[in-house]
C-alpha cells in the first residue's frame, strides 16, 4: 500500500469534545469533499458510536480513545482488504505496549477486536470504498478503552487498560503510537505481506485451540480448533468429528 508521504495520519485532525459518531462524520466527510489523507476524527465522547453489525460502542466521557481516520490507499485490490484488517489489529495492539507491557496478554480476535486476555479492550470497524476493482477510500474507526474504571452489566466481557494496569494514562501518547504503528503495518499490506500474516497469527486468540460453535445458518453446534484466517478474511477451523478444515465468513459463528 502506498501512500502520498507528504501525508501522514494525524497530519490533519478533527477533534470533538461531544459528536454523534466520528464514523459517521467521517464517511459524510468523504460524500461531500475530499478530505486529506489520514485525516483523524477524535471524540471525548461519542452519542451513538459505531460498533461492527451495527452494534453501538459505549464508552464514558474523556476516558477513552474514540477515532476515524480517512485513508486513500493506491495500489490495493479487494483481495487484499482483509491484510488491512490484519495490520490495523496489530496497530491497536501495538499502540498500547508502552503502557500495557505483557504483549504475551493480548490478542486479536478474529475478525477485528483487541483482548487483554480473555475480555474486550479494543474494536475496529472498516469501511471501504471501490471503484473499478480497486479500494477508493477507507475509514478506519477505533474504540480503544484506556481509562474507564468500570462497564455496565450488560458488558461483562470488556476491560481498559487502567482495569488491567490500575495507571491512569494519558490518552494522546497512545494515539500518537497508533499513527506512527499504522504507517508501519500499513506498508506490510502490499511489501510484506507474508510478514502481517505471520505476527497477525502469532497473537490469534484462539489458535490452536479447540472450541465449540454455532453454525448460524443451520443453528447447529460446531466442535473445532481454530487453525488460522485466510487471505480474504475467514475463519479456519478444523472440524473435530471430521477433521476436515472448515472456512467461515464474519458472522456465519457464535463462539460459545
Amino acid at each position: 500500500m502506498h501512500f502520498n508521504k507528504n501525508q501522514n495520519i494525524g497530519d490533519a485532525y478533527i477533534f470533538f469534545n461531544s459528536i454523534h459518531s466520528t464514523h459517521s462524520y467521517a464517511m459524510e466527510l468523504l460524500s461531500h469533499s475530499f478530505p486529506q489523507h489520514g485525516t483523524v476524527i477524535s471524540a471525548d465522547y461519542q452519542e451513538a458510536g459505531k460498533g461492527q453489525q451495527e452494534k453501538t460502542w459505549f464508552s464514558d466521557k474523556e476516558k477513552n480513545i474514540l477515532l476515524s481516520i480517512i485513508l486513500f490507499p493506491d495500489n490495493i485490490i479487494p483481495s487484499k482488504l482483509f491484510l488491512m484488517n490484519m495490520a490495523v489489529s496489530l496497530a491497536v495492539r501495538k499502540s498500547m505496549l508502552d503502557d500495557y507491557p505483557w504483549p504475551e496478554n493480548i490478542y486479536l480476535k478474529w475478525p477485528n477486536d483487541v483482548y487483554i486476555s480473555n475480555k474486550k479492550v479494543a474494536g475496529i470497524l472498516i469501511k471501504n470504498s471501490l471503484n473499478f476493482h480497486k479500494v477508493q477510500s477507507s475509514v478506519i474507526s477505533v474504540g480503544l478503552n484506556v481509562n474507564q474504571t468500570s462497564f455496565p452489566d450488560f458488558l461483562p466481557s470488556a476491560t481498559s487498560l487502567f482495569l488491567n494496569t490500575s495507571i491512569e494514562i494519558d490518552r494522546k501518547k497512545i494515539e500518537k503510537n497508533l499513527f506512527v504503528a499504522l504507517e508501519e503495518y500499513l506498508t506490510y499490506v502490499n511489501e510484506q505481506p507474508d510478514l502481517l500474516k505471520i505476527q497477525y497469527h502469532s497473537c490469534l486468540l484462539g489458535m490452536n485451540e479447540e472450541y465449540t460453535f454455532l453454525i448460524k445458518k443451520n443453528n447447529e453446534t460446531l466442535k473445532g480448533t481454530i487453525i488460522g484466517v485466510s487471505d480474504i478474511g475467514e475463519l479456519i477451523v478444523k472440524s473435530s468429528a471430521e477433521n476436515i478444515a472448515l472456512y467461515f465468513q464474519h458472522g456465519d459463528l457464535i463462539y460459545l
